[in-house]
This record gives structure tokens, C-alpha cells and sequence, in this order.
């Protein structure tokens, strides 16, 4: 969506034109790389921003980073876990919210200075009932901007972006069943022990969050699935059950 974006303005995009990567700070390292490698091989500056805190003046909800200072240890999201006292879950997502909704609201806002605008977002096609979500959104008018969704009005499905990033000499470099979030709980319980599997430790974080008291799922903690992830050693073969034949990713997750 960028890349077209870039494109539509003859290569340069002017000062009205924004873009912006709100880091939780447990996005993979991959995600990371690959937004900064769109920033320097585009020639376009993506601002990058971080949550701080949830009340106060804008100016202190939000701090600006870039591809060297954003962290890679969770920060953000502990202090918003710290700040509510409780975990997000499957009912209750407000990690979304408050890391990135808000955390760019409080950005434009204070930042840039603007009372209204339009937020344009990379839904495609065949995200048909989210791009319809954020359009009830719109007609509701309850929020400064208006959301667009340029993949879904150019009709672009996941079959084309496949084959833009096919054609380009970088691309995110994650399975489909990896994600952004490294050990999200809206991923299914085997993929999460998939990867722990593959990635010693990477629920480890998320082990000591709900050391602190709190709890992501109720059905079952990290720790738990830390431990199954190493009693059941072929756990990834199980899972190629669940690849999608067309696409070749997980079907299941959010991410």
C-alpha cells in the first residue's frame, strides 16, 4: 500500500502524507528490519513511535523512536500491561488500542498539530469484513479520522500482494503463521507451541508478565505451553495440518 501510495505521487510524498509504525515493542525482529528497509529503499521517513503512558498530557503518551532505539524487549507493552493491571485477551484486546490506535492518535494530534484526517490502512480485498467494520466505523463519526482502505477499493487480494513482494528484492521474511506479535494470544495453541519450538525462549516474556499476576488466557498459561512445546517434539508436523492449500499459510490467527 505504501509503495503505491509513493507511487501515486511521482516518487515523493508530501508533508500531508504521514506515515508512521507504532512498535510494541514484541514485534519480530523481521518486522523491524522490514520496515526499515521500506523506509531506506523507498526513500521515504517512517515515524516511528512507542506508548508511554495512558494519561497525562499527549505529548507524554507517546515517545518518538527510530529502526536503532525501539525496543526489542517489550517495554511498551509491559508498562500498559503494568498501567491496567491486567492482561489483554481474546475479549478484551485493548494491546491494539492503546499500543498503536492511540499511541498514533496522540502522535497526529500533538505532534503534527492536526484536529481531523484521514487514516489509511492496508485492508485488502479480501479482508471484506474488517474494511466493513472500519467503514461502519466511519459512518458512526465518533473518531477525528476517517479510515481508508485503498487495497479494497483497488480490489488487491493477498494474491497480489504475494506477487508485488515476489517481484521486489526484500520482502517481511516470516512464515505465515509466524506474525508480527512474536507469541500473540490470539494465535491457536499449537502454532504458539510451534513456536517455542523453533524459537528457544520466546515465550519467555510472556511468561513473566503473568508472573506479575496477570493472564492472557485462561485456558492455559505461557508457562504451560513452554513446557508442552518440549514434551511434544514433532509438534510442527501437526501442524502442517492446518496449512491453508491455496495460500500455504496457518489459517486460525488473527495475525
Amino acid at each position: 500500500m505504501l509503495r503505491k501510495i509513493i507511487e501515486a505521487y511521482d516518487g515523493a510524498l508530501p508533508d500531508t502524507v504521514v506515515p508512521v509504525f507504532a512498535n510494541t515493542g514484541k514485534e519480530r525482529n523481521e518486522t523491524l528490519d522490514f520496515v526499515e528497509k521500506c523506509s531506506s529503499q523507498w526513500g521515504v521517513k517512517v515515524h516511528w513511535l512507542e506508548f508511554s503512558k495512558r494519561s497525562g498530557e499527549k505529548s507524554e503518551r507517546y515517545q518518538i523512536v527510530d529502526y536503532t532505539t525501539a525496543s526489542r524487549n517489550g517495554t511498551p507493552f509491559a508498562k500498559l500491561i503494568e498501567s491496567k493491571k491486567y492482561a489483554p485477551n481474546s475479549m478484551m484486546r485493548f494491546c491494539t488500542e492503546e499500543l498503536k490506535v492511540n499511541t498514533i492518535r496522540h502522535f497526529v494530534e500533538q505532534h503534527l498539530g492536526w484536529t481531523t484526517w484521514k487514516n489509511v490502512v492496508g485492508l485488502r480485498h479480501d479482508e471484506g469484513h474488517r474494511c466493513l467494520k472500519a467503514y461502519a466505523r466511519n459512518a458512526e463519526g465518533k473518531s477525528p479520522w476517517v479510515t481508508l482502505c485503498p487495497m479494497d477499493k483497488a480490489s488487491a487480494t493477498k494474491r497480489d500482494v504475494m506477487a508485488f513482494w515476489a517481484a521486489q528484492n526484500f520482502d517481511l521474511g516470516l512464515k505465515g503463521y509466524e506474525g508480527n506479535c512474536d507469541m500473540c494470544f490470539l494465535k491457536g495453541r499449537k502454532i504458539l507451541r510451534v513456536l517455542e519450538q523453533e524459537n528457544p525462549g520466546m515465550a519467555q516474556w510472556w511468561i513473566d508478565q503473568e508472573a506479575t499476576g496477570v493472564q492472557f488466557n485462561k485456558e492455559e498459561t505461557y508457562q504451560q505451553l513452554q513446557k508442552q512445546a518440549y514434551d511434544q517434539p514433532n509438534l510442527f508436523d501437526a501442524l502442517q495440518e492446518d496449512f491453508d492449500a491455496e495460500c500455504g499459510l496457518v489459517c486460525g490467527g488473527d495475525e
